[in-house]
């Protein structure tokens, strides 16, 4: 990344004040409402290092940077949130997610200065979302993930070498996915339910999951609603219009009443 470069990222982050700045004691990172189901706590640990999986996982990574950037900052009225390493990351499919776009600093191309980039960015900002364009080193991996426990910025990794990174403690995995809109080879793609899984050691056990639209046909991640299983006529002489419960057949039962209640 040319030294010109860096200068203007370094100007871009003093423009984003002092109420832009992280700590580990301000609660978690926030997360859009419809991941706090499978995030644990609610929300991302700051400092963490997270990992970003599955076919759906640019989708998380659109996710990520709509809940910190719509729900972060100290008041809670929106936080800054860098995104490096990623060309393709779609700035208007976050916007219709709930992101800010003016809380977005993008380095599409960091070049073989990478680690510098993120140690700048973690000063400043709540969440970087980051695709390394190699397999990171030991002493890359040490100091970043020192910088982000110190300033409470989390590190969300995704792309070829983001399971090359140790530490991670919380892993968010898309499955199953399926796109609504077509039907017999045509159509338009409308909406996208996947199941959101969350493991690791920040998801003790089998994990959490939960059904999402990510995203839904108006551009939101909300939760898939649990549709009641439709009515089914019952065969034979229902669906003629007898009665569901047959009588039995042959005399009623003899029914006895006790002498206090009954007739003298």
């Amino acid at each position: 990344m040319p030294e010109a470069a860096l200068r203007d990222l370094a100007a871009a982050l003093e423009d984003t004040g002092p109420a832009a700045l992280t700590g580990a004691g301000t609660g978690t990172v926030p997360v859009l409402p419809a991941l706090r189901t499978v995030v644990p706590g609610g929300g991302l640990r700051p400092g963490s290092v997270v990992g970003l999986d599955g076919p759906g996982a640019a989708s998380l990574c659109l996710a990520l940077a709509a809940g910190v950037s719509r729900h972060g900052g100290e008041d809670g009225a929106g936080g800054w949130c860098a995104v490096v390493g990623l060309p393709g990351f779609g700035v208007a499919a976050a916007a219709g997610m709930g992101a800010a776009p003016e809380r977005l600093l993008l380095v599409d191309e960091p070049g073989d200065r990478w680690p510098d980039v993120v140690a700048a960015l973690a000063e400043a900002v709540e969440l970087i979302l980051l695709s390394p364009p190699e397999r990171p080193g030991a002493a890359a991996v040490r100091r970043l993930s020192a910088l982000a426990r110190k300033h409470g910025c989390v590190l969300a990794l995704t792309g070829a070498f983001a399971r090359d990174w140790p530490g991670t403690r919380l892993r968010l995995r898309v499955e199953d996915p399926v796109w609504e809109g077509l039907a017999e080879g045509h159509g338009r793609l409308t909406g996208r339910r996947v199941r959101v899984v969350a493991e690791g050691r920040d998801a003790p056990g089998p994990g959490r999951r939960a059904d999402l639209w990510l995203p839904a046909p108006d551009g939101t991640v909300r939760p898939v609603e649990t549709a009641r299983p439709p009515l089914e006529l019952v065969p034979g002489a229902v669906a003629a219009g007898a009665p569901v419960h047959p009588r039995p057949s042959g005399p009623p039962p003899l029914v006895r009443v006790p002498a206090e209640e009954g007739i003298a």
